[in-house]
């Protein structure tokens, strides 16, 4: 698996409805699953550096934009 697939793969399971977009809700329940807790403000933090359009949702592009930061 190439680190592009990889990263479409980790955005589908973060994108909980597979409508092309995580929100801060999805993040949270895909972190949860992976055993780790997610406070208010690292959601804060991590939307408000990859949410570039700031729409309150995170679209593949900034997804990897941010992953590869």
């Amino acid at each position: 698996m190439t680190a592009n697939e990889e990263l479409s793969q980790t955005f589908a399971e973060f994108d909980g409805d597979s409508d092309g977009h995580i929100t801060a809700d999805e993040f949270r329940q895909a972190m949860a699953t992976r055993g780790e807790e997610t406070t208010d403000l690292d959601l804060e933090q991590i939307f408000g550096k990859a949410d570039h359009d700031e729409d309150g949702k995170i679209n593949l592009s900034e997804f990897t934009e941010a992953w590869n930061a």
